[in-house]
């Protein structure tokens, strides 16, 4: 039989997994409960001692290593966080943070746990990660220190290739640590169960090396359920032992749930549990081994088919993973890779390469014989940098994507479920077919984003911040970029694939504070300020421009006019140039939009009051309007009554958060605009507020029900 004609027998799905579903669906209850009561499942963690206690340990080891294992005695300020932050925060089980007013007392870890630090600082000062990007890499991989990588910025050329495990230490790097030790000792004459021994210690090793990820800890305990279903006597299940460990995980801390990196690699572990076989299956139908002539070689034919195998065994693991975290990735990131297949099947030897000399160069470290092994280092890292830049670089190798959890959860579940029930036999022409069909749908959708936008204004819910699109058809503008990486969220949930510019009204955090994100995640061809401003640009800006290539920032003044689509923004405000740090240098802009059918006017303000825009209306820039973005969030001098009756909006927007210590929008602007006759929304009532040209005027969306 060949090899594509083999069908692979359906897994069997232990009751370990439903168990796991049900504890970590209820975990978080678990978690408020512990702020009261302690921990209650101190009792049940008894039940699996050995596991807990590994996990234990390597969850300090984890958590001293992130802070250089050291007791700091101090006075500080508490505080709880707020929006996204402060949720994800409490899911993980950390109530706040304190901010440190004065030292009384440092002092160092002792025991193991320095050895294992003092050897973690001598191999990253012998690896130099802020040499090169191949270093940073280096020290990402090997010994859990992004810390280079995210000043360089190539963390982000990951995500966007979909190959951020690569340096998330799991089961992948203690597969290479692991191969690599076991063909040392294969050369003993050490019996199995030593061998073993020996290998689970060194591997633990390195994870408290690595700084204990709960990636690599849950991969390590796997090693260690299956040693020990090998030593008693049972067959091997990895499905089983996934479950069993993470269950386990969660029963010690089920605060670990909240972690992202947990919840990716027990899904990814589990689904490949589940589905891989049958995507193996599915690939061998599409993509069938070559037909060589008779006289070629049989070594030639074996690498040939050794080679097609690689690939698809690759591939299908890639698409197994990639379908398991979808929902995950979107959610929580908003952006979904479109080159992870390709990217992991092509990095999958210079990274091998790279982990492997890594691993000497940390044993190596402090001596002269460093330096061999980080030549082969230096060749692999930049081998994966330079691929990793250029599908970065590929049209659509990262797209905006949002969803909702809870929805795509669901149809995760659904369809690995029907597959599971159903288990149909792949034919390749069906395939072909329905691939070609999901391709197109793909393609057609991709179309109507980037080329196809609807006129619309969308005053972004983004927290205490602002944030304006611009949309037409292929053009499109953001005008100001939110506090932080709310904006660039928003984007992807509305599909936004490219940004024509960013005008950022004035230098303060809460409208240009989200800019990296954004200039991250969606192609953006210019950045806009005030004129004046371009020689002010805090420090903070200018870095996150020069980290995305944008440090050509240019200048709007009095009069100048952006195009989008049949959309005109003409600059009202200010009338001289500006340093941009008061609210009185924000940019103001008058919209005008006509198609011939549709007509819509409005005003963004960006963060001016009612001085700032008195000045335009009373030079003639400005009058009525279908609505208004309101100034400075709402604040009670934002706007008049007089101002209010000459603008005579239908609709006035403004952008706040939820529970803001300023108390916007103030109860003033709000009684002024609504006696003037207009409809007044805000995005922490509605979420994002999306306006519309009508034929009778403008007309108006909210995300959700005032």
């Amino acid at each position: 039989m060949s090899d594509h004609e083999w069908v692979p027998n359906r897994p069997c799905v232990p009751f370990s997994l439903y168990l796991l579903c049900a504890c970590g669906a209820t975990s978080q209850v678990v978690l408020a409960l512990r702020l009261r009561m302690g921990r209650p499942w101190a009792v049940v963690a008894a039940c699996v001692a050995a596991m807990a206690l590994a996990a234990r340990g390597m969850g300090s080891a984890s958590r001293a290593t992130a802070a250089i294992s050291r007791v700091v005695l101090a006075a500080g300020r508490f505080g709880r966080g707020t929006g996204e932050w402060r949720l994800m925060s409490e899911r993980q089980g950390v109530c706040g943070t304190i901010s440190v007013v004065h030292a009384l007392e440092v002092t160092p870890a002792s025991g193991p746990r320095t050895w294992v630090n003092e050897r973690r600082r001598v191999a990253l000062v012998a690896m130099e990660p802020e040499r090169s990007d191949a270093r940073a890499i280096l020290a990402g991989s090997v010994c859990g220190s992004k810390d280079a990588m995210v000043r360089s910025g190539i963390d982000k050329v990951f995500a966007a290739c979909g190959v951020a495990h690569l340096v998330a230490v799991s089961g992948g790097h203690i597969a290479i640590v692991g191969a690599l030790v076991e063909r040392l000792l294969g050369k003993t004459r050490l019996s199995p169960v030593v061998r073993t021994l020996v290998l689970l210690e060194t591997t633990g090793l390195f994870v408290l090396f690595c700084g204990a990820p709960v990636s690599a800890v849950r991969s390590w305990l796997m090693c260690l359920v299956a040693f020990g279903s090998r030593v008693a006597g049972r067959r091997g299940h990895s499905l089983s032992a996934v479950c069993a460990v993470a269950l386990g995980m969660v029963m010690v801390d089920p605060a670990v749930t909240g972690q992202v990196g947990f919840v990716l690699s027990v899904a990814s572990v589990v689904w490949l549990c589940l589905l891989s076989p049958y995507f193996g299956y599915a690939l061998r139908q599409v993509v069938a081994r070559p037909r060589l002539p008779a006289r070629v070689p049989r070594p030639v034919r074996h690498a040939v088919d050794a080679g097609v195998d690689f690939v698809r065994d690759t591939l299908s693991a890639c698409l197994v993973a990639q379908f398991a975290t979808a929902a995950i990735t979107c959610s929580m990131f908003s952006q979904l890779s479109l080159v992870a297949p390709l990217a992991n099947l092509v990095l999958a030897l210079p990274f091998t390469v790279m982990v492997g000399a890594g691993m000497a160069v940390a044993c190596l470290g402090g001596t002269p014989l460093a330096a061999v092994p980080l030549v082969p280092c230096d060749v692999a890292g930049t081998a994966v940098s330079w691929l990793l830049g250029w599908m970065s670089r590929l049209p659509y190798a990262c797209v905006a994507a949002s969803c909702d959890i809870a929805v795509a959860g669901m149809v995760t579940i659904g369809v690995t479920a029907a597959i599971l029930v159903w288990w149909p036999t792949v034919r390749r022409g069906p395939m072909l077919a329905v691939t070609g069909s999901l391709a197109a749908v793909s393609l057609c959708l991709l179309l109507r984003w980037r080329f196809f936008s609807p006129a619309r204004v969308c005053v972004l819910d983004v927290g205490q911040g602002d944030a304006i699109l611009v949309q037409q058809g292929v053009s499109a503008v953001l005008v100001d970029a939110g506090p932080d990486q709310a904006a660039a969220a928003e984007l992807a949930r509305l599909h936004v694939m490219h940004i024509d510019a960013v005008v950022v009204t004035h230098m303060h955090d809460d409208h240009f504070g989200g800019v990296g994100d954004v200039l991250g995640e969606v192609p953006c061809d210019a950045v806009f300020v005030a004129r004046g401003v371009r020689g002010n640009i805090p420090d903070e800006f200018g870095e996150e421009l020069e980290r995305h290539g944008r440090e050509d920032v240019r200048e709007v003044g009095l009069g100048d006019e952006l195009e989008v689509g049949d959309f005109r923004l003409r600059v009202v405000w200010p009338e001289e140039p500006v340093d941009g740090s008061e609210n009185a240098d924000s940019i103001e802009l008058a919209l005008t939009y006509d198609d011939g059918s549709r007509t819509m006017s409005g005003l963004l303000t960006g963060d001016a009051e009612k001085d700032e825009t008195a000045g335009a209306i009373s030079a003639g820039r400005v009058g009525d309007v279908d609505f208004l973005k309101v100034g400075h969030h709402g604040s009670k001098v934002s706007v008049t009554q007089d101002e209010a009756r000459e603008l005579a909006p239908e609709v006035s927007v403004a952008s706040a958060g939820a529970h803001n210590r300023y108390g916007h929008p103030s109860p003033e602007c709000r009684r002024v605009l609504e006696h003037a006759g207009s409809r007044f929304l805000c995005t922490m009532d509605v979420g994002t507020v999306t306006l519309e040209p009508g034929e009778r005027g403008v007309r108006v969306f909210t995300e959700r029900s005032p």
